[in-house]
C-alpha cells in the first residue's frame, strides 16, 4: 500500500484505489490513474501512464521517437536500444489541447485524441479532461473558461500538446 503516485506509476501493474475502505476502482495502472473522475485526478501530481516502446533515435536532433497508446512520441534521447518497453508519465498539469493544428510553437508533440469525459473539480477551478487515444488515454488539467471557450465535450476530437521535455521515463 502506499500514496505515492510515482511508486505506483512507476512499480505497480494494478491498482485498486480504496476510500474509507471500499473499493473505488480496480484495474490496470493505466486506465485507473488516466480517471478524470476518481479523485487520484485533484491531486497536483495527476497524471497518465502510458506502457510505451523505444522506435528509434535520432542522435542529431537529441530526440528518442516512442509508440506509446498507438501514437508516436517524442522524448529526450535515451540510450536503450530500438524495442525496448518503457512506462511513461505525463504530468496532466503539462498538457495543452488544441481544436486545430498550431503553427510555430516548440512543442514535438501533437497528439490527437477524442474527449472521452470531462470532469470539473470546483475547488481547484479546473477541469480535468480525458482524450481516449488508441487504446490509452491521456489527462489534461485545463480551466473551465477553456473548456468552454473551445467547446470541449464528450467525443470532440482535440490535440493534445506535450512539451518532450515534460514527458517523465519511468
Amino acid at each position: 500500500m502506499t500514496h505515492s503516485l510515482d511508486e505506483v506509476a512507476r512499480l505497480a501493474d494494478t491498482l485498486v484505489l480504496l476510500r474509507a475502505g471500499h473499493v473505488l476502482a480496480s484495474g490496470p495502472v493505466n486506465d485507473v490513474l488516466s480517471r478524470g473522475d476518481l479523485p487520484l485526478a485533484g491531486r497536483d501530481d495527476a497524471g497518465s501512464v502510458l506502457a510505451s516502446r523505444i522506435v528509434a533515435h535520432d542522435p542529431d536532433r537529441q530526440l528518442t521517437e516512442l509508440e506509446a497508446g498507438g501514437r508516436s512520441l517524442l522524448v529526450p534521447l535515451q540510450t536503450a536500444p530500438p524495442g525496448t518497453a518503457l512506462r511513461v508519465r505525463v504530468p496532466a498539469r503539462e498538457v495543452i489541447l488544441a481544436t486545430s493544428a498550431p503553427q510555430g510553437i516548440s512543442v514535438h508533440n501533437v497528439i490527437p485524441g477524442t474527449i472521452r469525459r470531462i470532469s470539473e473539480d470546483h475547488s481547484r477551478h479546473a477541469a480535468m479532461v480525458e482524450i481516449f487515444l488508441d487504446g490509452a488515454a491521456l489527462l489534461a488539467r485545463v480551466t473551465p473558461d477553456a473548456v468552454k471557450r473551445l467547446g470541449l465535450r464528450p467525443g470532440v476530437d482535440v490535440l493534445a500538446l506535450v512539451k518532450s521535455v515534460a514527458v517523465e521515463i519511468l
